[in-house]
């Protein structure tokens, strides 16, 4: 739901530097870089000048909308964008304040990210720009203009306009909790007259449900999103909450009555139109590329390799080594979301007793034991943890991925077979 591209700009004047809005012009040639060059800073403050020093006349003339933008390819847009529009139709100013911003060129940026302390920024740029970046990117975006009056739609336009001041375009993003589509929303509860109120009728869903819905197609980033994300995404949340999705934020804009303070009530929605059709092609991940095709024939050469086994009479250590290295790796991950980082539902993922880095270790065990010859006793350990973690399973408050059990599984079957030879090995 975040984003943050910067735009390859140029001014048609190369000589000068102050150059204004007929100056200048945009290649649309866009890279997920580092925040606006400083031409486009200097033109939006510029905007930003005009319309909050509009003459009454002016005043009169603005108008809000809600942009909401489909689901991109990127896996920071799977979950598509909203984005505010404030229009003064006197000026013919345009400007989209974006909660949704990242400066993703600093050198810390992605340790910050994987501990959860990204700090996103409020970012405005001209309406044209906006439609041009999505419709570039191929991304379907509808505007719902909002039945404000011109004294809300001028609150409002003042409190972005506030915002966007640097020291207070910062804010700590949680993206399930306090995200671009959640500042959008508060914004605009905090500009009416009154108070929203949200008429759908409630929804009982899960976070989880929801992500797996707006992923249905993407087959590995479910499984993976299920893999790091635990059991606090399994309990069934408010319609509050489910707003953390663009498109669910946007079905609610669609039925919200505004109740004013003098009683009267009146639709938060004045009028809906496509500006962009989504013209990406997402094809739905092939059934023998998906997690569910891939570990079932896991599981199955996990069983085939015990029965080989079972009928030479001895141990082979061939499959289980690369699955304990790979079972470590994504261990490193789930562990270190699990105990360092500060994204919500990471630390509620019972997932870490299987995946965590000692199979690392016991993937260099399993080795060392065959090359000396010696008993594998820590293999009895190994199969009691996948057992004890499989009846949990089925009764632990987090819902786990089908491919996720096969996975598991198949542990569990190569946990069998290293048992059973260093059982039967002994005299």
């Amino acid at each position: 739901m975040g984003q943050k591209w910067e735009l390859v700009a140029k001014s048609k004047n190369k000589r000068r530097k102050d150059f204004d809005l007929r100056d200048f012009c945009v290649t649309l040639h866009f890279e997920k870089l580092g925040t606006m060059t400083n031409y486009i800073r200097h033109i939006i403050s510029a905007l930003f000048c005009v319309l909050s020093l509009t003459s009454s006349k002016a005043q009169d003339s603005l108008s809000v909308s809600v942009l909401t933008c489909t689901p991109g390819a990127d896996l920071y847009a799977k979950f598509g964008h909203t984005a505010l529009r404030v229009q003064n139709h006197t000026t013919q100013n345009d400007v989209v304040f974006n909660y949704g911003c990242f400066d993703g060129s600093s050198n810390d940026f992605m340790w910050k990210f994987l501990l959860g302390q990204t700090d996103y920024l409020l970012e405005a740029e001209p309406y044209d720009f906006f439609v041009a970046r999505y419709g570039h990117m191929g991304n379907g975006v509808t505007e719902q203009t909002l039945n404000l009056s011109q004294e809300e739609s001028l609150h409002l336009a003042y409190l972005l306009l506030e915002n966007i001041r640097p020291e207070n375009q910062q804010y700590r993003y949680m993206w399930l909790y306090d995200n671009c589509t959640e500042r959008a929303r508060d914004m605009v509860e905090r500009a009416v007259n009154g108070k929203i109120v949200y008429e759908r009728a409630p929804q009982e869903k899960t976070i989880r449900q929801m992500l797996n819905q707006c992923l249905a197609q993407d087959a590995w980033t479910e499984f993976g999103i299920d893999m790091i994300l635990g059991a606090e995404i399994d309990q069934e949340v408010d319609k509050r909450i489910q707003m953390f999705l663009p498109a669910f934020y946007s079905s609610e804009v669609d039925e919200a009555q505004i109740e004013r303070q003098d009683g009267s009530k009146a639709p938060l929605l004045a009028a809906t139109q496509e500006i962009l059709t989504d013209t990406n092609e997402n094809q739905p991940t092939p059934f023998l590329l998906s997690p569910l095709f891939v570990f079932a024939i896991l599981l199955a050469a996990s069983v085939l390799l015990f029965l080989l086994e079972w009928r030479k009479g001895h141990y082979m250590p061939w499959l289980d080594v690369p699955m304990h290295i790979a079972q470590g790796i994504a261990g490193i991950i789930v562990a270190f979301l699990f105990f360092l980082s500060e994204h919500p539902a990471v630390d509620s993922n019972w997932l870490v007793v299987v995946f965590n880095p000692l199979p690392l270790l016991y993937a260099g065990w399993l080795v060392y034991c065959h090359k000396k010859g010696i008993y594998n006793k820590l293999s009895y350990i190994n199969m009691a943890v996948l057992i004890i973690f499989i009846a949990t399973m089925a009764v632990c408050p987090q819902s786990f991925n089908v491919a996720m059990w096969l996975v598991v599984l198949s542990l569990l079957v190569r946990s069998l077979s290293q048992a059973h030879f260093t059982y039967h090995a002994q005299p």
